[in-house]
């Protein structure tokens, strides 16, 4: 991966829970389509604004929105204003936030009914949650398992959600968010079983 094309960052998914809310920003906060961490404590609540487009997925912990319970691993596009309330143990979130411009449909993907299919490399499995504007998807890959170099021409981000995600001499553990900007190359290989979270297709190019 080269450069500036490729963003990362590392979040400690073994770290505790603490009593209040916190945000992690992976990238700007300032940016239009912005990603980053909720962490919320017991029964702490997070808001979502109007105007927004928001992907949420479930890393830890069980959470209400608008009274729809959310448990660990589910997914969730939000479609403007809304406020989260976290459950007894508190939650982590994965965020994805963007104006909502963009093609918007809610949707809710509970992992309890998630439909996992064969994917191009027969060492790897794959889970579509949204082909909404762009695609979002789990991809679960076995021992071995490896791509040839390829780029992406609408970029991509990756968040290794277990297991390590490996890519020439770089390691990728649990809690890795990976940036590729149009442009940017990889070819991702694991040696043990590793589950990530793909978003594909949302990012311009990179200025010159």
């Amino acid at each position: 991966m080269q450069g500036k094309l490729v963003e990362h960052r590392q979040i400690d998914l073994d770290a505790a829970p603490g009593a209040a809310c916190v945000v992690t920003h992976l990238t700007d906060e300032a940016e239009p389509r912005w990603a980053g961490m909720v962490e919320l404590g017991a029964s702490q609540t997070y808001t979502l604004d109007a105007g927004m487009r928001y992907n949420l997925y479930v890393l830890r912990g069980t959470l209400e929105i608008d009274d729809q319970p959310l448990n660990t691993d589910d997914f969730l596009i939000q479609c403007g204003d809304a406020t989260l309330r976290a459950g007894q143990h508190g939650a982590r979130l994965l965020v994805h936030r963007e104006a909502s411009v963009t093609v918007c449909e809610p949707t809710v993907q509970p992992a309890a009914g998630r439909s996992w299919h064969d994917g191009r490399n027969p060492q790897m499995r794959v889970a579509l949650l949204s082909d909404n504007g762009y695609r979002m998807s789990l991809v679960a890959w076995q021992p071995g398992a490896h791509t040839v170099d390829h780029g992406h021409s609408k970029g991509e981000e990756i968040f290794v959600l277990s297991g390590e995600l490996r890519d020439g001499d770089q390691h990728y553990p649990a809690g890795s968010w990976v940036r590729l900007h149009p442009g940017a190359r990889h070819e991702p290989f694991v040696s043990q079983p590793t589950v990530i979270l793909l978003r594909n297709g949302h990012l311009p190019a990179m200025p010159s």
